[in-house]
């Protein structure tokens, strides 16, 4: 899954400037990367701050983030632990999840987290969209026959986390649509890097998924390149 993640689309600048525009307080700022994975919010946000904890639970994420563009930068603080018990060196103008905090015990995260943050800091939670494409209602068919995960059940973040009253929503920004090209290979590939689509949990299934992906894509035209519709969702709020 960390080799795949690589071929995720990545946050524009769009996405960076509206953190930046969270940022608590006038000085240079320390921010909090919570559950980094491959540092896909953590190494570009090192270059516009004074500095970046990236925590991950995955110590195989926390590699292929490292050998990433911006992975060794000096600012930039890698540490492979649960963010229930990881060293928290706060205080943070801001903290950021992506794609992340759904993974964790809320009922111990939450409170380090408030723990740590500055005075009027918040948390922002970011997540990737993508527009549907001619082949998603048949890809979703044939992703729902191989997952790996069977019991997965939707589940809308933030309301879900204001409900039990651990985050209170200040406002929700969707930036701007961008186009996204990738090799038909790639776009394959990513999808290993969702949820029980891990190629050690899939095993030998995983080539019959990626044939069959392949033959859709084909059906649908696709020899070469897939071009996506892909935009951020940031919301923040206070814990």
């Amino acid at each position: 899954m960390a080799r795949a993640y690589a071929h995720r689309p990545p946050y524009g600048e769009e996405t960076f400037a509206t953190l930046l525009g969270l940022l608590a307080g006038d000085t240079p700022a320390r921010v909090l990367d919570v559950g980094c994975g491959t540092g896909d919010i953590a190494r570009p946000l090192a270059s516009r701050v004074e500095h970046v904890d990236a925590i991950d639970a995955s110590d195989a994420m926390i590699a292929a983030g490292r050998g990433q563009p911006g992975g060794k930068a000096a600012n930039l603080l890698w540490t492979a632990a649960p963010m229930e018990t990881a060293l928290l060196e706060g205080p943070y103008a801001l903290a950021v999840a992506g794609e992340s905090i759904h993974w964790m015990n809320w009922s111990v995260v939450f409170p380090r987290l408030t723990a740590v943050l500055a005075e009027g800091a918040v948390l922002a939670i970011v997540g990737r969209a993508e527009a549907p494409l001619p082949w998603t209602d048949e890809l979703i068919a044939i992703i729902r026959r191989y997952s790996t995960n069977q019991d997965y059940v939707p589940f809308d973040l933030v309301p879900g986390l204001h409900e039990r009253g651990w985050f209170e929503p200040l406002d929700t920004v969707r930036t701007t649509t961008e186009t996204f090209v990738q090799s038909r290979e790639d776009y394959i590939e990513s999808i290993h890097s969702r949820n029980g689509f891990s190629r050690a949990r899939m095993g030998a299934s995983a080539a019959v998924f990626d044939a069959m992906v392949r033959d859709l894509l084909m059906r649908h035209g696709i020899d070469d390149d897939v071009r996506l519709e892909t935009w951020s969702v940031v919301s923040w709020g206070q814990l």
